[in-house]
């Protein structure tokens, strides 16, 4: 887990990324399992649920 600090970028897996009248927006996913929203103004982070969350299928 990475509390107050930004993920590596290199263990982070680009799972999804599309426009929005927004701008860009991309949902990346760290190595220790937390997801990262980047948007072409903001950074928000996710941690991975304790216990038992289902697993998400990744994209092939």
């Amino acid at each position: 887990m990475h509390p107050g600090e930004p993920h590596d970028p290199f263990a982070l897996t680009l799972v999804s990324s599309h426009r929005t009248s927004e701008g860009l927006v991309s949902y990346l996913r760290c190595a220790c399992g937390a997801w990262e929203v980047r948007t072409t103004a903001t950074v928000a982070y996710a941690a991975p649920r304790q216990g038992g969350g289902r697993p998400i299928k990744g994209i092939d």
